[in-house]
């Protein structure tokens, strides 16, 4: 493969990995290369800290895409308020929940709950409320170490 093909198949796997789109991925490159550290890193911690990816790292939905859509259709509370957002960037300390009672119910969430799944050690995910607590913000041996940042800081160095 070209050089050209190796770059843009690591930005493809942050943008879809995290569900983001073209213009979102590239504005938030901006953001990431103005901070302090590693442009790349700061891509993918936040990237990390997206809504959807949180409810989806939980565990709590077993797809990126069934997560992004239940945050749209408004089933998630963030520190007790209603956001429909799934690009919301969830700071440490907040605490994300479901929205109703009856949703709770649900036979897709029940079976859900009855697999023993892995969460990430940055949240913890508390099976009786249906909370998930965003402890800290991801260490950069927790972040997938498939994906090749310094290829995604030179496609956009390029671009940008």
């Amino acid at each position: 493969m070209s050089p050209y093909a190796v770059k843009l198949r690591e930005k493809q796997k942050v943008k879809y990995g995290y569900g983001w789109r073209d213009n979102q991925l590239k504005n938030q490159y901006i953001k990431a290369r103005k901070e302090a550290g590693d442009a790349g890193i700061n891509l993918l911690i936040s990237s990390e800290s997206r809504l959807d990816n949180v409810v989806f790292c939980s565990g709590l939905l077993n797809t990126l895409p069934f997560a992004r859509q239940w945050v749209s259709h408004g089933h998630f509370l963030v520190n007790g308020e209603k956001v429909k957002t799934p690009s919301y960037k969830v700071k440490p300390g907040q605490v994300i929940s479901l929205r109703k009672d009856k949703i709770r119910e649900n036979k897709l969430i029940k079976n859900i709950l009855e697999q023993n799944i892995k969460f990430p050690p940055f949240l913890d995910f508390d099976k009786q409320k249906l909370t998930i607590a965003y402890l800290r913000y991801p260490n950069p041996e927790e972040l997938n170490p498939e994906i090749n940042t310094s290829w995604v800081v030179e496609w956009y160095s390029k671009r940008v």
